[in-house]
C-alpha cells in the first residue's frame, strides 16, 4: 500500500485562526464548528520509496523500458518516452545532480465539478541537485549544458535543492487543453509551498545537442566494477592536489579504453568531476570532489 504524504506539510500549512464569537453566543446546534483547514491536494509515495508506477503494462503502443542509473541507488527506472529516458541518462552523468527518481509520486488534487474524482499527476522525475544547478536553469541555462558543468563539492544532503522535471516533445496534444496546464499550475503551486523547483523540459531548448550520443556512450558503461585499489590509483593521480587531467587519469588508471572506462565510473559515483563542457577531450579538468560521497 502507498504510504499518504501528509498534507498539511505539502502547503506547510498551520490550522486557520477560528472566527470571532461573540461572548455569550454559542452553536445553536450545540456542535462546535471545525476550522481546520481542509487537504486541496494529496502526494501518495510508493512503499520502498521508488518509482510510484512502473509504466510497462502492456497495454502501451509507443516505446517503454527501464534504465539502470547510479543517482538512483543503482536501481532501474522506467520511462515512458526516449525523452524521460534521455534526461536520466544525462542527470545521472552530472556531478550536480546527486539523486533520481522516476515517476516519483501520485499527486491528487481535488476540484469541484469533477464528479467526485480528483484530477490524478504523475511527475516524470524528481532529482535533488546542488543549488547552482537551479540557479543555472532558472538563468536560461539548457539542461543538456548545465549537466555538463563540473563540480569541486559534494555538499551534504541538507543543502540539495529538489526539482521536479516534466519532460515534453516540442509539439504535446495536452498543449492546447486548459485543464491540463491548469493542473500543471496547480501542481508547481503545491510544489513551491513545500520549497521545491517545478520545470518543463522541452526536446529542442533542453535536451537536444551533439553531446545526447555521447552520454548514451557513456551510459552503457557506467556500471563498471571499482574497487579499493582504483580510489587509492585514482587519488595517488591527483598528486596530493585536487585537479589533473583526463589523460593523465586515464593512463594512471591502466590507459586506453580500460582507464577511460575506469575514470567514468568513477566520475558517475561523484568520486571525481570531469568537465564535460567541451565533450570527451583528453586535456578535459577533472576534479577531486571534496566531501563524503553518497
Amino acid at each position: 500500500m502507498p504510504k499518504v504524504f501528509n498534507p498539511l506539510s505539502v502547503f506547510r500549512a498551520k490550522r486557520e485562526e477560528p472566527l470571532e464569537v461573540e461572548k455569550g453566543l454559542t452553536p445553536t446546534n450545540g456542535v462546535q464548528p471545525d476550522f481546520r483547514q481542509q487537504p486541496i491536494a494529496e502526494l501518495f509515495w510508493a512503499a520502498d520509496f521508488g518509482p510510484v508506477r512502473t509504466i510497462i503494462d502492456g497495454a502501451k503502443t509507443r516505446p517503454t523500458g527501464f534504465i539502470p542509473t547510479v543517482k538512483g541507488g543503482f536501481r532501474t527506472m522506467p520511462w515512458d518516452s526516449q525523452l524521460e529516458e534521455r534526461a536520466m541518462q544525462l542527470a545521472d552523468i552530472s556531478s550536480r545532480v546527486y539523486f533520481l527518481l522516476a515517476q516519483p509520486h501520485r499527486m491528487e488534487i481535488k476540484v469541484r465539478g469533477n464528479r467526485g474524482s480528483p484530477l490524478t499527476y504523475f511527475p516524470d522525475l524528481l532529482v535533488k541537485v546542488d543549488p547552482s544547478l537551479v540557479e543555472d536553469l532558472l538563468s536560461g541555462a539548457r539542461f543538456i549544458d548545465a549537466i555538463r558543468t563540473p563540480a569541486a563539492d559534494r555538499l551534504p544532503p541538507r543543502e540539495w535543492e529538489t526539482v521536479i522535471l516534466e519532460i515534453k516533445a516540442d509539439v504535446d496534444p495536452r498543449d492546447g487543453k486548459p485543464r491540463y496546464r491548469e493542473k500543471l499550475e496547480f501542481a508547481k503551486e503545491v510544489y513551491q509551498r513545500r520549497g521545491w523547483h517545478f520545470l518543463e523540459l522541452r526536446e529542442s531548448a533542453h535536451l537536444k545537442s551533439k553531446f545526447v550520443k555521447t552520454a548514451r556512450f557513456l551510459d552503457w558503461r557506467k556500471q563498471v566494477a571499482l574497487d579499493e585499489f582504483d580510489l587509492q590509483t585514482c587519488r595517488a593521480a591527483f598528486a596530493g592536489g585536487s585537479v589533473t587531467t583526463l589523460e593523465h587519469l586515464e593512463r594512471s588508471l591502466g590507459g586506453g579504453n580500460f582507464g577511460r572506462v575506469k575514470a567514468f565510473g568513477l566520475h558517475y559515483r561523484q568520486i571525481i568531476s570531469i568537465d564535460l563542457s567541451g565533450g570527451i577531450a583528453e586535456g578535459a579538468t577533472v576534479y577531486l570532489m571534496r566531501g563524503d560521497a553518497q
